[in-house]
């Protein structure tokens, strides 16, 4: 699909490692004075104010824009900053309406998209490949005979990871190069001829499909195609019914590709090298194609919206009812550390258990960290990207750093 990076693997250090790691000074002792109970317009207002100075701070650092948001109490209070600019080199400011890729972090709302449409008689979690397609299920490789879709979502599917760093992705557009017969117009009839070719490959080296945890992007493209093909029907149009008009969510499916009038514009490079990521005659030719991953990670979204997705998680991790599936809140009340659930990624602390991601389509960058008791949730977007060859990134480095510094300030304690 494409050779840039894409929605990225979880290859780096996550917050909390870099938080614990006590290169912030944050003290593990500390009594969490910040979360519980309501918030008075006091609390809120100086909330306010930190997240503002922490983004004015992560701009400061060489970010070109950024929002730092948080959910935290019983009541679900939510604070809000944004800083910098909508491209550099220009003099519009980021502004609260302005929609973020949140990359692999959209991982978690495609999960629960499907979870949901499980609990409302859609496709079975436990539906096998070969169940999903039947018509050309003998095409299938048979080592993903047993792979359900439950597996794709929870990377346990043994396909290729569709990462941006592997030779898959040519291989892949090698073959619709080489295609002579009419190729699909339609997304849904893309990701299907996707699928198709996906499964009559060899699973991931080394790996062991429904057992071994492999990231893949590719997986969740899968799982689109199994709703797709099981209801007729657009998995974004699916997507629109079961989770964005439940829990009032603001989005747009954001192509890879930017568009002239974008507002918003990515920035990708080194520090103090960045480059606007703009369309090139590549990426033009192959959007169609570049666009069917989107459930793996071409969600965008404000600082408000993406909010009001963890104020829901907030809420239900506390034991409230809430529009989020029952299967998906069950399971991550009881992730443990090291698993990989629904889009989310369990890290112990000393003090308590978090579910994290990191999220990274080209230009663009994200981190979430949600306490699984429900006492908070704590995230960073920026319009800013980039991973180094040995996975490190010093965009999620300063974004981190924010991160850290909002806890340290409230006396959070991990």
């Amino acid at each position: 699909m494409s050779t840039h990076a894409t929605c990225s693997p979880l290859r780096r250090r996550s917050v909390l490692q870099l938080l614990l790691s006590g290169s912030l000074g944050l003290g593990l002792e500390l009594g969490l004075t910040g979360c519980g109970g309501g918030a008075d317009s006091s609390d809120q207002s100086r909330l306010a104010a930190l997240l503002k100075a922490q983004a004015d701070a992560g701009v400061a650092s060489g970010l070109v824009g950024m929002v730092l948001g948080q959910v935290s109490g019983k009541a679900g209070s939510v604070a809000v900053a944004v800083s910098g600019k909508r491209r550099q080199g220009q003099n519009a400011s980021v502004e609260s309406q302005d929609r973020f890729a949140i990359g692999s972090n959209t991982k978690a709302m495609t999960s629960a998209a499907i979870v949901a449409l499980a609990e409302r008689g859609g496709p079975a979690l436990s539906m096998t490949l070969p169940q999903a397609f039947p018509t050309w299920a003998g095409e299938i490789h048979p080592a993903y005979a047993q792979v359900t879709l439950a597996d794709l979502l929870h990377h346990r599917g043994g396909v290729p990871a569709f990462n941006g760093s592997g030779q898959e992705e040519n291989a892949f557009i090698a073959a619709v190069s080489a295609d002579t017969r009419p190729l699909p117009d339609t997304p849904v009839g893309r990701r299907s001829y996707f699928a198709r070719w996906l499964l009559a490959q060899a699973p991931a080296d080394g790996v062991v499909p429904g057992r071994d945890f492999h990231y893949s992007n590719a997986g969740y493209v899968l799982a689109a195609a199994i709703v797709e093909a099981r209801t007729g029907r657009a998995f974004e149009a699916v997507f629109d019914e079961v989770l964005v008009q439940p829990l009032a969510l603001q989005g747009v499916w954001r192509s890879w590709v930017p568009k002239p009038t974008d507002l918003l514009w990515g920035h990708e490079g080194p520090a103090g090298a960045l480059a606007v990521v703009e369309a090139t005659p590549d990426s033009l030719a192959t959007q169609d194609w570049l666009d069917i991953i989107a459930p793996a990670g071409n969600w965008a979204c404000t600082g408000e919206a993406y909010a009001q997705w963890l104020r829901w998680h907030v809420q239900a991790l506390q034991g409230e009812r809430t529009p989020l599936p029952q299967v998906y809140v069950r399971d991550l009340r009881a992730a443990s550390d090291g698993r990989y659930v629904w889009g989310w990624q369990a890290v112990a602390t000393p003090k308590r258990l978090l579910l994290t991601h990191t999220g990274h389509v080209t230009g663009f960058m994200a981190e979430v960290a949600l306490d699984r008791a429900g006492e908070f949730a704590l995230f960073g977007l920026s319009n800013t990207g980039y991973f180094a060859k040995d996975g490190s990134s010093w965009v999620l480095a300063r974004i981190d750093q924010t991160l850290g510094e909002v806890l340290k300030q409230q006396s959070m304690a991990l």
